[in-house]
């Protein structure tokens, strides 16, 4: 019984012994860096091999090639090798001439140093010198004529060791020719021999002044700090960083690691994890143009770098308006960008209003207005509310009546003065005005002529200009205009008179903070919604992810980053709940991006970065002088 037992124990030992050393050999980034090994060895070897062949195809280098192998047989013949015995004997003997005789002379030149010390020895006690300066004259005259002798020995070893360099010049001229020419070759085998040497281990970077940073990414992105793999044929995880300069060698990446822009788990060594899109890690890796979120970090303002995606980000949300809800730290708020509503019920028809507050996407599909989330019952309380309370009596002509002989006329006005340069009409034209497309279900003629005539006087913000119309012409203008009618308009009832209606309308728009962007009778604006400066740092459990995450379908994380970037494509995603109020822009992905690249930037907690990180602009003086030395 104990044998087995001791044979069964012998046995799992052994397995998982084997196991410990398979699962250790296995290691994700072990077959990364073997991989990239493999595919930096066979581009080595094709530029080696293409290299060659173009050195064989060169005419110039095969002469070269075949001077040099000549010149240097013919140094290497025996006749040559004679001759270079000879003078390499000789040069021994006049080396030796020259050594004998700067020694005789450096001896002399001590013995007259010793006699100058005995005459200034014996005039300094008063004793006679005559006879030691004899002695140093005849000294001297010997000296003189060994310095004489020394120069036309030295004379000698020069010219015969020019004769000897001129003798092999021709060859020493081509070898130094040849083996410029096949410096590279030689690298290029160094490197092959370096590769293959190469030993499978973990890159790491320690930086103590960011909070002991520890970053390993370089342990599988072994090209990103190399030039030559920036083509996209190479994998993605082997391909040169993207503007390495700039980003890896003025970012000295010893200094600065990879996780301090990009984000992630830089202590992990598994993909996954590595890129910090795991449970319980709160910064996963940016993606893409993203990490310019980080560029803030260090340089307080982007205006001195190439954050174009973050300054895209940042125009997009200052057009979008969304500081009229929210503050951003360091951003003014918002001006009204919707026109007002305080003289809505001279302009609009009912119907067309609930169809806009419902989904303006119905009527303009270009819309810059968002969509929120409201239903039939609700768009048409606003409408009911808006209307009820906002001035009938807007403008000068009164019950104006389009006159179907002017319609022809009024589309020759229309573009004569560039209205079109504006304007589309069902999709053709500029998008810098609203689409006029379906315009004579939406607004009646009296308010369309008297808006043409003079639109500062309805709302005073407006860009669009007085064009100075004649009656005639505005009149016309409007008649061809109401003939573009919203065919098949969902239609709605409103009785603006019901109080109550209007009431829980007005309580709506309260609640969605209608007036941060419009002009409203009898309410006020306000940044009501949540900060969105540290947005990027705030707490997992405060965000109400609903069940959300738990949709494979919905295509959310658990995680902040996931949270911002689909409450910004589409809030209503997170509805299980509570209906939040925050409408749909109906960005695009990039747009998106873009957007939550700048908000995540913008979270103003980096003030603990030491100091020799943050960027410092160079002043003017130093500017030029930077110019000069380039």
């Amino acid at each position: 019984m104990r044998f087995r037992a001791f044979v069964i124990s012998s046995m799992l030992l052994f397995v998982m012994t084997v196991l410990a050393v398979w699962v250790d050999f296995d290691r994700e980034w072990k077959k990364y860096q073997s991989d990239f090994n493999k595919i930096e060895f066979d581009k080595t070897k094709s530029e080696l091999e293409n290299l060659k062949k173009s050195m064989d195809a060169d005419a110039d280098y095969k002469k070269l090639e075949a001077s040099y192998k000549s010149s240097e047989d013919q140094v290497n013949s025996p006749e040559a090798l004679v001759k270079q015995k000879d003078l390499d004997q000789k040069m021994a003997k006049l080396k030796f001439d020259v050594y004998k005789a700067e020694r005789d002379a450096k001896f002399t030149k001590s013995t007259i140093g010793s006699l100058d010390y005995q005459i200034s020895r014996n005039i300094s006690n008063n004793d006679a010198t005559a006879s030691i300066n004899d002695q140093k004259m005849i000294l001297q005259a010997k000296l003189d004529e060994q310095n004489k002798a020394v120069d036309v020995v030295r004379a000698s070893f020069d010219k015969a060791q020019k004769e000897a360099k001129d003798d092999i010049k021709q060859y020493t001229d081509l070898k130094s020719k040849f083996e410029d020419k096949n410096a590279k070759v030689e690298l290029l085998n160094k490197k092959l021999d370096v590769i293959a040497k190469r030993p499978i281990d973990i890159q790491q970077i320690i930086i103590p002044e960011l909070n002991n940073t520890v970053d390993r990414c370089m342990t599988c992105h072994m090209a990103a700090n190399t030039d030559g793999f920036e083509d996209k044929k190479y994998p993605k995880v082997f391909q040169t960083h993207p503007n390495r300069e700039l980003f890896l060698v003025k970012h000295n990446v010893k200094d600065f690691g990879c996780v301090v822009c990009h984000q992630g788990q830089g202590l992990s060594t598994k993909s996954k994890s590595a890129h910090g899109w795991v449970e319980f890690w709160e910064k996963p890796m940016f993606k893409g143009k993203q990490v310019e979120a980080s560029c803030i970090k260090c340089h307080k303002t982007t205006d001195n770098i190439p954050a174009d995606y973050f300054n895209k980000g940042k125009e997009l949300v200052t057009a979008s308006n969304c500081l009229a809800c929210h503050k951003i730290e360091g951003q003014p708020a918002a001006v009204k960008n919707g026109p007002p509503l305080l003289q809505a019920s001279s302009k609009l028809n009912a119907t067309w209003m609930v169809n806009w507050v419902e989904n303006p996407r119905h009527y303009l599909p270009r819309s810059k207005m968002p969509t929120f989330p409201l239903g039939k019952e609700e768009a048409t309380a606003i409408t009911a509310y808006v209307l009820s309370s906002s001035d009938p009596n807007y403008g000068i002509k009164k019950g104006v009546v389009p006159d179907p002989s002017l319609v022809g006329n009024g589309q020759r006005v229309f573009k004569a003065k560039g209205c079109n340069s504006c304007h589309a009409i069902k999709g053709v034209g500029a998008n810098v005005g609203p689409d006029l497309g379906r315009v004579g279900s939406k607004a009646n003629p009296t308010w369309m002529y008297n808006w043409i005539k003079n639109p500062q006087s309805y709302h005073p913000g407006t860009i669009m200009p007085n064009l100075g119309l004649t009656d005639e012409e505005t009149l016309s203008v409007v008649s061809w205009l109401q003939t573009f009618k919203w065919d098949n308009m969902p239609q709605s009832q409103v009785d603006i008179h019901n109080v109550e209606l209007a009431t829980k309308g007005k309580a709506i728009m309260k609640n969605y903070n209608c007036a941060s962007c419009h002009n409203v009778v009898g309410l006020e604006g306000a940044q009501n919604c949540p900060e969105l400066t540290g947005e990027a740092e705030k707490d997992i459990h405060k965000f109400d992810f609903g069940y959300a995450h738990r949709d494979p379908l919905r295509g959310v994380y658990h995680t902040r980053e996931s949270y911002i970037y689909n409450k910004i494509r589409s809030p209503g995603v997170y509805d299980d709940f509570v209906k939040g109020k925050m409408p749909r822009f109906w960005f695009t992905d990039e747009q998106t991006s873009q957007a939550y690249t700048y908000i995540m930037g913008m979270t103003g907690k980096y003030d603990d970065l030491p100091y020799k990180y943050i960027y410092k602009p160079k002043t003017v003086e130093e500017s030029n002088e930077e110019i000069k030395k380039k």
